[in-house]
């Protein structure tokens, strides 16, 4: 039975060029492997220098939490990818 869903949210975030985009990818991949009680399912894809984050969840308030999460984690790795070209 597939799982029915009741909220969703699409973020996209545009990348100096792309390969910050793929290491800011490959640095929150792991985040998106969360424990089984985590009420999302989240993707992360990336096109050029643009990465994409589809996060779907049964209610807002475990959206809202998985959002506020990932979009932390991207600007911590971002940030972290500008400092190291410098």
């Amino acid at each position: 039975m597939a799982k029915a869903i009741q909220a969703s949210a699409v973020l996209e975030f545009v990348f100096r060029n792309k390969c910050d985009a793929e290491a800011v990818r490959v640095a929150i991949a792991p985040e998106r492997k969360l424990p089984s009680p985590v009420r999302c399912e989240v993707r992360i894809s990336r096109r050029e220098n643009v990465l994409c984050l589809r996060v779907e969840s049964p209610d807002t308030a475990a959206l809202r939490a998985a959002l506020n999460s990932f979009v932390r984690w991207v600007m911590v790795a971002r940030d972290m990818v500008e400092k190291g070209g410098k």
